[in-house]
């Protein structure tokens, strides 16, 4: 028995090396083939396929076979669905490449063509695991049907010209779970940064007013699924579901391809690029197929995320590349909320700069959603760690937040600004491993106004102390003084100086020089010193010299005191002007 076990083995492993491929060069317009695909739950499904033309043009970014994919399997999913990606296509019982891209003609709708990424492309993926226009062929098959161009486009278009045969990726079905419709929504359409003002903007990326979602990548049909599957998905094999996950755990997001080829431990699929990041860090997962929806636009696979079985490491233009033997690097996520209510939600997500930020804002968002159960106002005293095996330490920060319209937007949201900050750092990866975030959130709002600002003196001249008294008062209750005091710098130049009382950080003022950081420690420096919002500060402003210059006011700070009110936010702003004599 168990010879007849060792020997299935070697059998096994011995097939799956023993690949035959057809190259491009063979394939010849009128052949017949077949591709294999799953359309309903575990049964990998037979369609047929037979060759239009071949465009071999220089270089391989626009190689193609060009088919025409009919059979059983193909009507029962309304044509090239989404989600048949990656299908691996045979000619002479040879692979030939991946089904990659649906294709249309004006005058004839009805019979779906496609296009196949050959497969030698497709195969130079292999050792680093270790929109455009082209001519037809002058006596090819395309041209006999008065074809005259191959348009490539990112998505199908309006209008298809009658002498060009348009083609566009199919598109790779997301699939979520553990998500609101709201939450659901940002990760589709992206995060503006600025529904509240920081100082870290000013450090972001020039190209970031926000967080990338979904759509922007190009993927347009995101479904809710019923979680992550367990038992049930079939074992990587050609033709068999794959998935390529962003998140997993208590939030799970990912994508449902189709397996082009296994080799020992390598995974090819897909047939295009998914975010077409090149090398990179994905989750392969299994993937479970419910069913195959012909939908009015564009058919697509429907199913679910499964269990972890290793990484996708190549993201490129002929398709994706994984390994079964390793699983990359990425972000455990912890997060817990208390205080009006309880929730707990634990994820992993990718490390990938473009994405991981809002994947961190979606899983906040949701943990503090699902435990207030509710949207509404109120204040949040959120703490939160980040660590990282790129990091010079273990950042950690606490900070108070209120709204009187939606607290929940605002708990993950500076640990979402610092993640996109240090991620796009000057001086190296930070490599994130894991992010603890924990939040004490009530109903009612702790806050305090600044609502006066007195000085001993109307004039002062350099070198002199100002003695101030500032007047705060508490949301619906008490008014209290705070005095304190500032000495004017002796060698001071300047006609006046403004004596300022605010809450929480400030804008730069145009006086005061851009940051400069010569080291990452610098960098998480400046950030940890950032004031919070339950900060109270009185600061003493001059008029910056270059101000007769440019003809514009520009001011620069001089010194501050600062006292915080643990758990308030601090609002509001009043300044006194102070002449100064000499």
């Amino acid at each position: 028995m168990r010879k007849l076990i060792l020997l299935a083995m070697v059998f096994l492993a011995v097939s799956a090396w023993a690949v035959e491929f057809i190259p491009l060069r063979e394939i010849r317009p009128g052949m017949v083939g077949y591709g294999l695909t799953v359309v309903r739950g575990t049964e990998i499904s037979r369609f047929e396929v037979e060759v239009v033309d071949v465009l071999d043009e220089p270089g391989e970014r626009n190689d193609f076979i060009v088919v025409r994919v009919f059979g059983e399997a193909v009507t029962r999913s309304g044509g090239i669905a989404q989600g048949m990606s990656g299908s691996p296509v045979y000619f002479e019982g040879k692979l030939a490449g991946a089904l990659s891209r649906a294709a249309a003609w004006a005058l004839d709708r009805e019979r779906p063509l496609g296009l196949v990424t050959p497969i030698e492309t497709m195969l130079k993926l292999l050792p680093e695991l270790e929109e455009e226009e082209i001519p037809v062929p002058e006596d090819g098959g395309l041209r006999a049907l008065g074809i005259q161009r191959v348009v490539f486009t990112s998505a199908e278009p309006p209008e298809i010209p009658e002498d060009a045969l348009v083609s566009w990726p199919i598109s790779l079905p997301i699939l979520v779970s553990g998500l609101s419709s709201r939450s659901l929504e940002i990760l589709r359409r992206g995060l503006d940064l600025g529904f509240s003002w920081h100082p870290l903007f000013e450090l972001l990326p020039s190209w970031r007013g926000r967080l990338l979602g979904l759509e922007d990548f190009g993927f347009t049909r995101i479904l809710y699924a019923s979680g992550q599957a367990g038992e049930g998905a079939l074992e990587f094999q050609p033709g068999a579901p794959v998935g390529v996950a962003l998140s997993l755990g208590d939030v799970v997001v990912g994508a449902l391809g189709t397996v082009t080829l296994v080799e020992g431990e390598k995974i090819l699929g897909f047939g295009h690029p998914f975010l077409f990041t090149g090398s990179c860090r994905y989750f392969l997962t299994g993937a479970t197929v419910v069913d195959t929806v012909a939908a009015l636009d564009i058919s697509y696979k429907f199913g679910s995320i499964a269990d972890l079985r290793g990484g996708v490491f190549v993201d490129r233009w002929a398709g994706i590349g994984g390994r079964t033997d390793r699983v990359p690097m990425s972000i455990f996520l912890d997060m817990n909320v208390s205080g009006e209510a309880q929730g707990k939600l634990s994820a992993q997500i990718v490390d990938e700069p473009r994405l991981s930020p809002l994947l961190f804002y979606v899983a906040g968002l949701e943990a503090v959603d699902s435990a207030l159960d509710r949207i509404g106002p109120g204040t949040a005293k959120v703490k939160y760690t980040i660590s990282g095996r790129g990091l010079p330490r273990p950042f950690t920060r606490e900070n108070v937040f209120l709204s009187t319209e939606d607290i929940a937007m605002y708990v993950p949201w500076e640990a979402a600004l610092v993640l996109d900050v240090l991620a796009y750092n000057e001086f190296r990866s930070p490599l994130f491993a894991n992010i603890e975030l924990s939040a004490e959130i009530e109903p009612g709002f702790s806050a305090v106004e600044i609502v006066d600002l007195s000085t001993d003196r109307e004039f002062y001249r350099p070198g002199e102390v100002i003695q101030f008294t500032l007047t705060l008062r508490y949301w619906r209750g008490e008014m209290r003084m705070v005095e304190g005091s500032l000495r004017i710098p002796p060698d001071l130049d300047s006609p006046y100086v403004e004596l300022r009382a605010y809450g929480g950080p400030r804008l730069r003022e145009k006086g005061e020089p851009g940051y400069v950081f010569n080291t990452f420690e610098d960098l998480l420096d400046y950030i940890e010193g950032i004031p919070t919002y339950d900060t109270l500060t009185v600061e003493l402003f001059a008029v910056d010299p270059i101000s007769d210059i440019v003809g514009e006011l520009w001011l620069y700070g001089v010194d501050s005191v600062s006292q915080k009110i643990p758990g308030t936010v601090v609002y509001g702003r009043v300044s006194r002007i102070l002449p100064l004599w000499e």
